[in-house]
């Protein structure tokens, strides 16, 4: 297996960097897999998920997003409430993740974007014609799915995070203290209802002890801004809003009724089809890499079709 080995890349002609691991070290003719990650887990998949990947012709990139890591913070401006709750904050980060693509230049992109990226993804497929296929992994779109988290206290949490700033002040102090006693039985809390993706974070402990690294560094702003993407209604999302989008929305088959029932009402309102991974549910595009494959594999034969 290669090396997940990250390196600083500059957007543009600006001075924003973004912090990006290119499995391999350094950009080949496989077709680019480019992954965007959710807040709560900013690091790359599993050696083995990107070896699995190359193994299909797919070469992963994986982005950290601005605010997470070594990659440039957002600008103050648009860290605010009313910035953030109007989508241009979300619109803004699209634009610099459009200015990485053409900095790496790279095309004919499959984009894998993992639940609070969502947002930011599918306003950049509107702003990249290099992304051809699109998988929106777990997204939240207009549905309510406040009741879907568990444990209660992580539910609660989030509602404080949206709430008000003392709100989200004391989730944060919460929260950090949890992952500095003991990060993996934090993520354990969060996902104990699904028995695979409490098996990928077992076989991948040391991911997940760095995460929780990352995440005692998220600054309240960030957190406020990707809880907010995450849980609030995005007005953007008009009817059939993916049209004629080449994508996809990727859902775990373990994943909650309510979930699944939200989700399938979403997908038929903005008209995106679903699939489902038959193991796990919030880490079902890493749990089941044979059904990613499966899909960008059918997607390009119906492209070919297409052309013909």
């Amino acid at each position: 297996m290669k090396e997940r080995v990250f390196q600083l890349v500059r957007a543009g002609d600006e001075a924003f960097e973004f912090e990006v691991m290119i499995y391999g070290g350094a950009l080949t003719t496989r077709r680019p897999l480019l992954i965007f990650h959710s807040i709560e887990f900013p690091v790359p998949p599993s050696s083995a998920y990107c070896d699995a990947m190359w193994q299909g012709g797919l070469q992963v990139i994986f982005v950290r997003r601005a605010g997470f890591g070594k990659s440039s913070p957002l600008p103050k401006a648009l860290v605010d409430e009313h910035v953030i709750r109007s989508g241009a904050t979300a619109t803004a980060e699209a634009v610099m993740m459009r200015r990485l693509i053409a900095t790496l230049n790279l095309q004919n992109v499959v984009l894998l974007a993992m639940g609070s990226s969502n947002l930011v993804a599918y306003r950049l497929v509107k702003l990249a014609p290099e992304i051809t296929f699109t998988v929106f992994t777990n997204p939240v779109f207009n549905q309510d799915i406040f009741q879907v988290f568990t444990p209660l206290w992580f539910r609660t949490m989030l509602k404080q995070i949206v709430t008000s700033k003392s709100g989200l002040q004391v989730a944060i102090r919460g929260m950090k203290m949890l992952i500095r006693k003991d990060p993996i039985a934090f993520y354990n809390h969060i996902y104990h209802k699904n028995a695979h993706d409490l098996s990928y974070i077992q076989e991948n402990a040391e991911d997940y002890r760095e995460a929780g690294e990352y995440t005692l560094e998220i600054a309240p702003e960030q957190l406020f801004y990707d809880a907010i993407m995450l849980l609030d209604h995005d007005p953007l999302l008009r009817d059939e809003f993916f049209g004629n989008t080449p994508g996809t929305i990727l859902i775990g088959r373990e994943s909650l009724d309510y979930w699944r029932a939200q989700m399938r009402l979403e997908a038929d309102r903005l008209g995106l089809p679903i699939i489902e991974a038959p193991k796990g549910d919030l880490f079902c595009a890493y749990a089941s890499p044979e059904t990613l494959l499966s899909a960008i594999e059918l997607n390009s034969q119906l492209s070919a079709y297409a052309i013909a």
